[in-house]
Parts: structure tokens; C-alpha cells; sequence
């Protein structure tokens, strides 16, 4: 069985994404690292949309997805079109497509549009123009949390910058994993911004502006930043140690 919903903008194309589909893994170009999810450039009209293919879900995932919760494909679709409602920049949502058996989810794809950009956050510190980009994520990640958005994948990845001279276009990807609320509360706000700006001195920039912006003193923000940064540190350091016993048993037992 296949579920195969379409923007109503993009009906006409229906078949064409349908046959993008299915010759999925005809197409070279990939985007990013492949190790869990796969997402390929692939041209369309006169530019390009990206797919997403989503890795095969494991048995409990796989009738979750389809008797319980959300799909992640549906989740990035429908997510993506209620942030562009608020303002919220990302590559415009086209489709998303289910594959299913009786029993689940056996595959499944989110299309969208291509979106090229300069830099990621992660690579944000390498830009000659780095303070000024930091302050505009940090006036971007305000706007964010005063829409009542919680990101809860918010890896330094996820968000493409796009330079127009000194102003910056910011979109959000990798978009399963979020809530919308009316209001968030402080203590949200800064967990979501536990894996972002790190490195000195542009933390203290990001949280002095961010501070201006949202209105919150600066002496609270640097408390429950670096409060929620460290309890995240400690669950890194932790799975890697977990990773490490993991590998030594595997090599006795071999």
C-alpha cells in the first residue's frame, strides 16, 4: 500500500515525483551524511528538489508509524508547512510519500524544494563575517522560540544560512523532531540551544543578543545556557563510554 500526499500546489507533478521515487537510487548526487538517511539533489524543472529517503524503521518503529504516531516523513511535511505559517524559513514542502505492509512502515519519503545556502551553523565560526551571522541566529533562534517552536533535534546542522551581503536568510531542515506550543517556558528555550553555539567568544555574542532580543536578563541566559550545555557534555561523554564497553565486549566475545 502506498499513501502518497502532495502539496496542492505541486498536484500537476504527482507523477513525476512518484517516478523520482522509484528510480531513488538511480540518482548520484547525495546531500550530507548518508548514515542513517539518505537525501539526494535531483533536478526539477528548471532548478532542483531534494528527497529524503528514511531509513527502514525497525519492527516496533514500523507499526508505530503507521497504527500509532506520525510517519518522520509526514512529521517533516506537515511541520514544515506550519513553520512557514509562522515565518519560519525552510525548503518549501512538495510531498511525502508511505510505503506499508499489514503490519507497518516499510519505507517512506519527504520531497521539498532544493535550497542553496552559504554555510551551516556548524561551519559558522569559519566565516569572515562570523560575529554578525552568530547574532543573527541568535536573533533567528528568538524569533523561533517566540513562535512557540521546540526544536528537539537542534544540531548545528539543521539550520542553512544563506549571506546577502550583511543580512542572513536562515532555514530550518531536519524537521520530524519539534513541537509547536503557544508558549514556551525559559528552561525549554535554553535546553534547545544546548548543542549549538559553543566556542568562545562567539557564545558570548550569541547570548548577549540574544538576551536583546528576547527581553530575558543576560546574567539568566549565561546561567541556564551553559547549565544545559554541560547536562548534554555529560550525555555525549556517556554514550561514548557505553560505546566503548560495547566495542570491548564485542572484541572478547569474538
Amino acid at each position: 500500500m502506498q499513501k502518497f500526499i502532495v502539496s496542492p500546489k505541486y498536484k500537476n507533478f504527482q507523477k513525476n515525483f512518484k517516478q523520482m521515487v522509484e528510480n531513488f537510487d538511480s540518482y548520484s548526487e547525495i546531500l550530507g551524511n548518508p548514515e542513517r538517511n539518505v537525501i539526494k539533489k535531483i533536478p526539477f524543472q528548471e532548478g532542483y528538489i531534494a528527497i529524503k529517503s528514511f531509513k527502514k524503521p525497525h519492527w516496533v518503529n514500523k507499526i508505530a508509524y503507521k497504527y500509532l504516531r506520525k510517519s518522520k516523513a509526514r512529521r517533516s511535511y506537515e511541520h514544515g508547512l506550519q513553520l512557514l505559517q509562522l515565518g519560519i524559513l525552510n525548503p518549501e514542502p512538495m510531498a511525502y510519500i508511505e510505503n506499508s505492509d499489514f503490519f507497518g512502515i516499510t519505507s517512506s519519503y519527504y520531497i521539498c524544494q532544493y535550497t542553496p545556502y552559504d554555510f551551516t551553523i556548524r561551519e559558522i565560526y569559519d566565516q569572515p563575517d562570523a560575529f554578525l551571522a552568530v547574532q543573527a541566529y541568535a536573533r533567528f533562534s528568538a524569533y523561533v522560540h517566540s513562535k512557540g517552536v521546540y526544536i528537539k533535534d537542534n544540531t548545528p546542522g539543521n539550520t542553512l544560512v544563506q549571506r546577502n551581503n550583511q543580512e542572513y536568510n536562515m532555514y530550518l531542515v531536519d524537521l520530524n523532531r519539534m513541537e509547536f506550543h503557544e508558549n514556551l517556558s525559559f528552561e525549554v528555550k535554553m535546553k534547545s540551544l544546548s548543542n549549538n553555539i559553543k566556542e568562545q567568544p562567539f557564545l558570548d555574542i550569541f547570548m548577549e543578543e540574544y538576551s536583546k532580543v528576547s527581553g530575558y536578563p543576560l546574567s539568566e541566559v549565561r546561567e541556564r545556557m551553559f547549565h544545559y550545555q554541560q547536562i548534554f557534555n555529560r550525555k555525549i561523554e556517556s554514550k561514548a563510554r557505553l560505546k566503548k564497553r560495547l566495542k570491548k565486549l564485542m572484541g572478547k566475545k569474538i
